[in-house]
């Protein structure tokens, strides 16, 4: 399963989860599931940069991973 930054660039949905801060993750869990891949990495995206005011890696143009 793959999901879509906000560049559109493609990454593995495994991957992300494994990158995502743990707090961050279960807070938005919380807060918007069920929902699909997709809007929770979206959501998430949003969700890291509130958290410490900047870019999440994978949500890069080009991340590193």
């Amino acid at each position: 399963m793959t999901v879509k930054n906000a560049h559109g660039v493609s990454i593995d949905w495994d991957l992300a989860v494994i990158n995502m801060d743990d707090d961050v993750r279960d807070a938005l869990h919380s807060e918007i599931a069920p929902c699909t891949e997709q809007e929770f990495f979206t959501a998430y995206e949003v969700a890291h940069r509130l958290a410490y005011g900047e870019e999440w890696e994978l949500s890069k143009a080009n991340p590193v991973i």
